[in-house]
């Protein structure tokens, strides 16, 4: 009866560092990893079930990106200036993020971790925020929205290719991309197929529509395994496919409730399971590692969204807005940490001690910018003004 007991410890730790986020009004995701590396193997080591905490933790990442899935759009893709604006994201980020790994020593897999980390921002987060603090009005809304969805699918992208760089079969790639995709496909097909019998089931009021739910994706889940593709990513388009049912759409609370349970449990498994010294947190080389990459996230961020600001609204103010809207937290490369923990492979302290301090301060840092953006970017006007009316004064 263990795991009872490690269930009780998890939740009651979890509630009350959930508490004291929501009093402070912070993001809670800092806290849970927090929760798991006190009572886990890096702190008091109090957790005796590792692995079914970790099978828990599993079910969060797989609910998560269903969820992700439900509230994606492929609409809008074709229109102008979208494509340039997905693609300067993409380039400008995570080629920074990426060099910057193997600047600080880090292996070809830990660097890609490393710049999907600075790159994906949160889809949920963001829009969220979005919403939360009002910004739908703004001009720059739509784009920032539109960023997510292309976020989304380099998400998909990205986690095809590191698992293919994990199964040493880089030429495997393009087969494992196209066995995805068939699968992306006939989950599309037999869903569209079926909706007309499944329709109805999800409109009953006892257990039968949350067994289909579950069914449907442990189901699709299990078959992604079999065939060596991305659970996540299956789950993912199996959201997408749903989210075209209309009747699901009554079940969507449920769906979100089940989500937040097992995400808290994802979030403190992946603190859990983390091995490193603390002493390793203070070393120079860690905090200047550390700098460079919050620096970096931040100053690429508002790089491209001036970029795509001055492409496809002609202000640059516009754009930095975009970057501070778009700033990335850091919990997806908890995501992909936990697919290469889960296929036994090891990962070296530097990268999971980054990952961990780099989730908490983004949280953060990203938390104000969503809510200021309008403010930061007004001020980081003032900034570039001031330098461009000094460098005028020194040519002349």
């Amino acid at each position: 009866m263990n795991f009872l007991v490690d269930l009780a410890l998890v939740t009651a730790t979890c509630l009350a560092l959930g508490l004291v986020s929501k009093y402070l009004r912070q993001t809670s995701i800092p806290v849970y990893i927090i929760a798991g590396i006190l009572l886990g193997r890096s702190g008091f080591d109090l957790i005796s079930s590792y692995n079914f905490v970790e099978w828990l933790g599993k079910i969060g990442v797989i609910l998560l990106m269903f969820y992700i899935g439900l509230e994606f759009n492929f609409k809008g893709i074709k229109e102008p200036g979208r494509l340039f604006a997905g693609c300067t994201d993409f380039g400008v980020n995570f080629t920074a993020g990426f060099s910057l790994g193997l600047v600080i020593g880090l292996t070809l897999i830990e660097a890609f971790i490393l710049a999907s980390a600075v790159y994906i921002s949160s889809s949920a987060i963001v829009i969220s925020s979005l919403i939360e603090n009002k910004r739908l009005i703004y001009p720059e809304a739509e784009t920032v929205v539109w960023l997510m969805v292309f976020e989304d699918i380099m998400l998909a992208i990205l986690l095809v290719v590191l698992t293919s760089i994990m199964a040493d079969s880089l030429a495997m790639i393009p087969v494992s991309l196209a066995v995805t995709l068939l699968l992306i496909v006939f989950i599309s097909v037999l869903i569209r197929g079926l909706s007309i019998f499944i329709s109805p089931l999800f409109e009953r009021d006892d257990e039968i529509p949350i067994l289909l739910i579950f069914a449907l994706i442990f189901g699709f889940s299990a078959l992604a395994y079999l065939l060596s593709v991305s659970e996540v990513i299956i789950a993912f388009f199996l959201g997408s496919a749903l989210s075209g049912v209309k009747s699901f759409k009554r079940l969507l609370g449920t769906t979100i409730a089940f989500k937040n349970l097992f995400l808290i449990i994802f979030f403190f498994s992946f603190g859990m399971v983390l091995q490193f010294q603390f002493v390793t947190l203070s070393s120079a080389d860690f905090l200047l590692a550390l700098l460079a990459l919050i620096t970096l996230s931040i100053l690429g961020k508002f790089a491209s969204g001036a970029l795509i600001g001055k492409r496809l609204h002609g202000s640059l103010e516009t754009g930095l807005r975009v970057g501070a809207y778009t700033t990335p937290r850091g919990e997806f490369s908890v995501v992909l940490l936990a697919v290469v923990l889960g296929m036994g492979t090891g990962i070296s302290e530097l990268l999971s001690s980054l990952v961990v301090a780099y989730v908490i301060l983004l949280s953060l840092i990203g938390s104000y910018f969503a809510k200021h953006g309008d403010r930061v970017g007004k001020a980081m006007m003032v900034c570039i003004n001031t330098a461009r009316t000094r460098i005028s004064e020194l040519l002349s």
